[in-house]
């Protein structure tokens, strides 16, 4: 390691010897822990994006489930309103299987008569339309 045109000459002896090879491992200690660095460096940016990428995967399964759920309730709320009117539907249904009940809906609305019987309308007593609501 001596240059051709410098006046001052190397030492051979053994300190010198041993500085030298103790100078080579740690520039080659050095090039191994950049190497390392860059290695690891390399690794924590993959799995930074591994991480980015999940964390996107659950945010989103997070918008869809919440978008489920509001869902879920609007169709819990028009199934407990179909059931009311089912309900109700059906309790018309089993009045108009009631013989008396049909009987008094034909006079009143049709003034549908037995053989013989007088019908009497009074003025003040409009009979009910026949789009009005007989579930009462």
């Amino acid at each position: 390691m001596t240059s051709k045109h410098s006046k001052i000459k190397k030492l051979e002896n053994d300190f010198t010897r041993r500085r030298e090879i103790e100078m080579d491992n740690s520039q080659a200690v050095a090039v191994l822990s950049n190497r390392r660095k860059k290695r690891a460096m390399f690794i924590i940016g993959v799995f930074a994006i591994f991480v980015i990428i999940f964390a996107v995967q659950i945010i989103r399964a997070k918008v869809n489930y919440a978008d489920v759920n509001v869902q879920i309730s609007r169709q819990e709320k028009k199934y407990h309103q179909q059931k009311t009117t089912n309900k109700v539907l059906n309790a018309k249904v089993a009045q108009l299987n009631d013989k008396s009940y049909v009987e008094k809906i034909i006079r009143d609305r049709y003034y549908y008569t037995k053989p013989g019987e007088t019908v009497y309308s009074f003025p003040n007593q409009a009979p009910k339309d026949v789009n009005d609501n007989d579930a009462e």
